[in-house]
This record gives structure tokens, sequence and C-alpha cells, in this order.
């Protein structure tokens, strides 16, 4: 559908056919906002991103981390799915989730692995990630609200520029303002814009008090939703039927 399409549909639910108590302009932004509730909530819309890690090995050159922004790999991401780092930049190997509160758990002294730096106080020379511990990393853990994404245990000299793969999923960007927009449809999965029809219309009876119809309109929202998430497990159901060797089954 495309934009205009669904405040069409948004309005003639609303109840009327002019601009007597919603403009276009507020439809369209309560259009915007659905689309980027609906993208939050199921997180469909998705994309894959890459950064290259650095030996974390002391060195002269300069200091290597553990943890990169997601913002810069892209600013709308909303959450990572799965990481996968190419091993010896050779064959990439999925790493594990984990969380800080984890790895504290593990050992309190993981976030001094990276080392630290040493200036010599006679020569002048800094050395960078002095007495540093490092290996193959095996772990990820991230954090949208302080934006990055780290590694653990902090990578060796075998793995300095290995790029790590990181599938995630991010927000739903804004139709254009004015009538050019009319004409292009939300990037979320087609069976997802009448979703943002309900949220248009929900919020759209919210702004003018009356609840319990707006109220309806938000239970045939999460409704689309929840049936969204439904068909989508059943989908991949539907690939490990493929995938079965058909001998095996009964």
């Amino acid at each position: 559908m495309t934009r205009k399409e669904i405040r069409d549909l948004s309005r003639k639910r609303l109840g009327e056919t002019t601009q007597a108590f919603w403009s276009d302009a507020e439809l369209n932004n309560y259009i915007n906002l659905g689309c980027k509730n609906i993208a939050w909530r199921t997180k469909c819309l998705r994309g894959i991103g890459y950064i290259n890690i650095q030996s974390c090995e002391p060195n002269t050159v300069a200091e290597a981390k553990t943890e990169f922004s997601l913002t810069n790999l892209d600013p709308n991401i909303f959450a990572v799915n799965e990481v996968y780092f190419k091993r010896e930049g050779k064959d990439y190997k999925r790493l594990e989730p984990t969380r800080r509160p984890d790895l504290d758990a593990e050992s309190e002294e993981w976030q001094s692995l990276v080392g630290y730096t040493y200036t010599d106080l006679g020569s002048g020379i800094i050395t960078y990630n002095k007495d540093s511990e490092t290996s193959e990393p095996l772990q990820y853990y991230w954090s949208r609200e302080e934006d990055f994404i780290g590694i653990y245990p902090p990578p060796n000299d075998q793995h300095d520029g290995a790029p790590l793969k990181i599938y995630y999923s991010k927000d739903h960007i804004d139709i254009a303002d004015g009538t050019t927009g009319d004409a292009e449809s939300p990037t979320l999965p087609i069976n997802l814009h009448l979703a943002a029809v309900d949220f248009t219309v929900a919020t759209g009876l919210e702004d003018r008090g009356w609840a319990e119809r707006a109220n309806d309109q938000w239970n045939k929202y999460m409704t689309k939703l929840k049936d969204y998430h439904v068909e989508k497990q059943n989908e991949r159901e539907d690939d490990e039927i493929i995938m079965k060797n058909y001998r095996n089954i009964m």
C-alpha cells in the first residue's frame, strides 16, 4: 500500500472523507509513527554490516579496542541478532551472545584484558595494550542505549583486521513530507501495512478523546503484530520440514 492508500483507508475508518478533524499532515505523521512502532515491535526490518577488529597485542603504533559504535554501523539500528567473525581471515565463526554481568561473574578482570597504555619514562616510548591477554574472540555483548557492541576475549595478531559480520534489526525511515511521499510505500512487509492503518486510526481516535473506540483499534493492531510473529514462526517450521531427509520422515 502507498502512504495515500493507508491514509485514505485510515480516514474512512475514522469516519470522515474531508480534513475536518484530521489533516493529511497529521495522519501522515501518525503513519510514520506507526511504521516505526511496528518495526520496533516486530524487528521485521533487517540489515547486515561489517566492523573490522584489531589485534590487542602490545604495540607502539596505536591503541586497539574491543568495543565499537553501533550507530557508526547503521544510525537506525535497533537490535543485534547474530554476530560472526572471520577467523584468521578464512572462515566465519559464530560468536555467542553474552552480557556484561555474565562476564563479570566469569572474571572480574575481563575488561582489563585489553591491557593499558604505558609510557617508558626513560626512553619516552609509548606501548599500547601493554600486558594484554589476547586470544580468539568467542562472545559478543551490546547495548543500544549506550551505543556499542563489544567482543571477548580481545583478539590476537592472528585475527587482526578480521571483519565482524553483524546481522541486525533496524528502524523504519520516515516517508518524506509533502505530496511526493503519497506515492511511496512503507518498507515494512506488505502484510503489516494494515497494522499501520490500525495504528493511525487508534492514535487519531485517542487524540479526539474517544478512548473506547481507540482501544478497539489498539486490540486489532496488537493482534496483527501477533499474527505476524505466529506466521513467521510457521515459516521457519516449514523450512525445517522441507530440509528434512525424506527417508527419515515417518
